[in-house]
């Protein structure tokens, strides 16, 4: 029994020490790492400063991570109007292009016909 309690608790550290995700950020050069018990984020320095590193401690969960993120979505259109950053007009003028879409598709929308002219036999 000695050697299961052992054989979990090195598990259960090895667990919480190893990093389950790295993310990287190209636009910014921001990278982090996430484990159960920390989080180390990297960013580039200003001037003639190296890169800068921030390690925070504390418990970290990844099922926070996604519920937070479900959170910032919404299925439902009456609450996402809420949300939209367009102004009456523009409402006004996205909902009347997208009904002009919808009446009838014009040449341009339309799929051009296909013959066997169109197609190089050299290919």
């Amino acid at each position: 029994m000695k050697k299961f309690w052992k054989a979990l608790g090195i598990t259960a550290l090895a667990a919480a020490v190893i990093p389950y995700r790295i993310r990287k950020d190209r636009e910014e050069d921001v990278t982090t790492v996430d484990a159960l018990l920390w989080q180390l984020t990297r960013r580039p320095g200003e001037g003639e400063e190296k890169n800068q590193v921030d390690i925070t401690l504390g418990f970290k969960s990844p099922l926070q991570e996604v519920r937070e993120e479900r959170e910032l979505f919404t299925e439902d259109p009456d609450e996402a109007v809420l949300f939209a950053d367009m102004g009456d007009d523009a409402e006004a003028d996205a909902s009347a292009s997208a009904e002009a879409e919808e009446a009838s598709p014009t040449e341009e929308t339309a799929d051009p016909v296909v013959t066997e002219e169109d197609f190089d036999p050299d290919l």
